[in-house]
């Protein structure tokens, strides 16, 4: 993979966090106005769960696809083909459940769903880039578990 399309890889996922971040900047604002909240028993349990995994898997990912040159075999990747993605899904329903705030996990993932639609051009410039190696991954591999 020659560095132009690695850093546009790097640009069009940066392009997905921002959207995702900002939902979950509005989320917080949605949430502060419209303040609707459930109960949910053991949610600070599960939340706690959550700040673990989450971060780990994302942690997990940046160290693969920094370390191997077609990451995509390796780490979480052979699992996944998108566990940065998740791992930041996984922690913000971990905040979710911490201010029960149904409002602020609906917004949140809202923006998830949309900041996914990056993936379709992350994997238009992968595939580019190694056709026959992607799509081999790409069809046994499953974007969310």
């Amino acid at each position: 993979m020659n560095n132009e399309n690695k850093q546009s890889i790097h640009t069009i996922l940066a392009h997905s966090y921002i959207v995702y971040f900002i939902f979950s900047i509005l989320g917080l604002f949605a949430d502060t106005m419209f303040h609707f909240d459930i109960d949910i028993p053991f949610a600070e349990y599960v939340a706690v769960l959550f700040f673990v995994i989450g971060p780990a898997l994302v942690i997990w990912a940046q160290y693969t696809s920094k370390k191997h040159t077609l990451y995509f075999n390796y780490g979480p990747y052979k699992f996944l083909r998108n566990p940065t993605h998740l791992g930041l899904l996984i922690l913000v329903t971990g905040f979710s459940l911490v201010s029960t705030s149904v409002i602020f996990f609906i917004i949140t993932f809202l923006g998830y769903i949309l900041s996914s639609y990056f993936f379709q051009k992350y994997e238009v410039v992968l595939h580019s880039e190694i056709n026959n190696e992607y799509t081999e991954y790409k069809n046994k591999t499953p974007k969310i578990l």
